[in-house]
């Protein structure tokens, strides 16, 4: 697949400035020292935040009327009631005119901008917000440079989306209004992105009328509750003083957008097999936490401190279950595992991190200053001989505990690939092959194909993916496969062989005279350590055929030696089935 890294990169510095920007203001986040209830169109009620004292002037219950307000209050109440409350983000210090009613009488009241997050439980809130937002950007950039389908595009839509739904800067007016609506606009591209990823998820499964369906439930929604609350309420309300689109049931709107996917994909889960229901399970309750988050964040109708509450613990809780949806069980492709040479390394750099805290510890504990320099440099060669061994009783755990799967595969694949040299027929090395690779590496796929006179022909298929009987010699696939002589990604070619799976060469003494084609794994690409295990098992096939077919002319050689004149018609037969198979010099 061809990839626009110039492209991938700018996303990539998007992602990464917008977090640590919003992680570093999320902290030190200030605004308004009360929350605002919006009632009707044009009234508001003030209510405190625990934790934060009112203002002098301003008391419980106080009533707003929102068309008397400044047009700078208006603004920052726009982007108080559009934003996460901690997400409303207001330059510290800064004084407002806010028109009071009390007592059938209007006063103004200056109101200046506090710091939030000064009580623990607010505290706690910017944490789990922070949390979220960092797992965030790392599964939207997993998903940016590793996703391979329609699938994996949405998610990172999605993840990028959200990420820079939570742009904070310490803004108010126009601008702060702005910045507000920017986050708004990346809220409903996330919306899109779901979307997105549950049709692909949805479109082998229902059909194309029913998709249809929930694509025009999707859109309309959609553009109310944009043009209702996200992007037109704020503004709407600034310029015309109806806060109708600030209230909660234009809030509902638009959580109700992310609705239409979760029930697409409860739809498909309904029609999915069983395989098909167990990779959409986790995306079904993750994305039902995420949608309660949404809603409370969108129609705050109980008290702030729960449904910040409810805000950051389900949007974390449903990030981490879309993050394992997608790396445990596959609902999109990516192309990124969590293999041994991974948890090695982390094993590696653990030992040599406690190598360096303990030769530490010893040196400046049990040594001294004034310790020979042998047993300076006695004591920390034999802590490293100890924990070297301790690191290789460790990889041993991980290989036959956290990997065992992997581990059996491993050894059964290099058992089979061990006694290639001992088949005596070719076809039956070939279905033994088929088997093997099917049962240990799961692949929905397997097909043989062995060059001949002019193209390659499908000598031994298995599975449900079916190959074409012949293949062109100078396929993009076989051409890639003899220059590289490794194995070849069919997703990045246009090859007759499709675009699903990998290519393997079966090289002996420079002749490619066999090739391994291999499915993926439903929705799954292999690791480098798998294809390193297919490559080996492929070179001993090719050498054991190689070894074969030598037999072979070995035979006609010694036949033709020997054969009375009667007999040649049939050695000659055979002499021309080898040649027909024989690759080009």
């Amino acid at each position: 697949m061809h990839r626009h890294y110039a492209f991938l990169t700018l996303l990539t510095a998007f992602v990464v400035i917008i977090a640590i920007g919003n992680a570093y203001i999320d902290l030190k986040v200030s605004g308004l020292p009360f929350e605002i209830d919006i009632v009707t169109t044009h009234t508001a009620v003030i209510k405190p935040i625990e934790g934060i004292p009112l203002p002098q002037g301003i008391q419980t219950g106080d009533r707003l009327d929102l068309t008397t307000q400044p047009l700078a209050t208006r603004a920052i109440i726009g982007i108080n009631i559009l934003s996460s409350y901690l997400q409303a983000s207001l330059p510290l210090g800064h004084t407002y005119d806010f028109v009071i009613e009390r007592n059938n009488q209007e006063i103004t009241v200056p109101i200046t901008s506090v710091k939030l997050g000064v009580t623990s439980q607010l505290r706690t809130f910017q944490w789990m917000n922070l949390i979220q937002l960092v797992i965030t950007a790392i599964f939207a950039l997993l998903v940016l440079w590793r996703g391979r389908n329609r699938a994996a595009a949405g998610m990172t839509l999605f993840t990028i989306g959200f990420v820079a739904g939570g742009i904070i800067f310490p803004l108010d007016g126009w601008a702060g209004l702005a910045i507000v609506s920017a986050a708004n606009i990346g809220n409903l591209l996330a919306r899109v992105g779901f979307y997105v990823m549950a049709d692909a998820v949805a479109q082998p499964i229902l059909s194309r009328g029913m998709r249809r369906l929930y694509f025009g439930l999707f859109i309309l929604i959609l553009s109310a509750g944009a043009a209702l609350f996200s992007l037109g309420g704020p503004v709407l309300y600034v310029l015309t003083d109806w806060a109708g689109g600030l209230l909660p049931r234009s809030g509902l709107v638009w959580s109700a957008s992310f609705l239409v996917p979760l029930l697409l994909l409860f739809a498909s889960y309904q029609h999915a097999t069983q395989a098909q229901r167990l990779r959409l399970r986790w995306m079904l309750w993750s994305g039902v936490i995420y949608l309660v988050g949404i809603v409370t964040s969108n129609t705050p109708i109980l008290s702030l401190q729960f449904s910040v509450a409810m805000t950051y613990g389900c949007q974390l809780t449903g990030t981490v279950g879309f993050l394992y949806a997608v790396l445990r069980h596959r609902v999109v492709d990516v192309s990124v595992f969590l293999d041994r040479t991974l948890v090695y390394g982390t094993i590696t750099a653990l030992v040599v991190g406690v190598l360096a805290a303990v030769n530490s510890l010893v040196q400046h504990a049990a040594l001294g200053t004034n310790a020979s320099l042998l047993l300076q440099v006695a004591v920390p060669l034999s802590l490293g001989i100890v924990l070297t061994r301790l690191r290789a009783y460790l990889d041993r755990i991980v290989e036959r505990v956290f990997f065992r799967k992997k581990y059996l595969a491993d050894k059964a694949l290099r058992r089979f690939a061990a006694l290639c040299g001992r088949f005596e027929d070719s076809g039956e090395l070939l279905a033994t092959a088929s088997v093997e690779i099917r049962r240990h590496l799961g692949a929905r796929g397997v097909a043989f194909y062995e060059r001949r006179t002019g193209e390659y022909t499908c000598v031994h298929q298995e599975g449900e993916v079916h190959y074409p009987p012949q293949a062109k010699i100078d396929d993009t696939a076989f051409v890639a496969a003899r220059a590289d002589q490794t194995d070849i990604d069919l997703a990045e070619l246009h090859s007759g062989l499709g675009n699903d799976g990998y290519v393997f060469p079966m090289s002996a003494h420079g002749e490619m005279q066999y090739v391994l084609v291999c499915a993926n794994r439903p929705g799954e690409h292999y690791s480098s350590d798998e294809r390193l295990l297919l490559a080996h098992v492929t070179h001993e096939m090719g050498m054991a055929l190689y070894a074969l077919r030598m037999q072979a002319r070995a035979r006609v050689v010694e036949a033709l030696a020997t054969a009375s004149p009667t007999s040649l018609p049939e050695i000659q037969t055979a002499a021309r089935a080898l040649l027909s198979t024989a690759p080009a010099g």
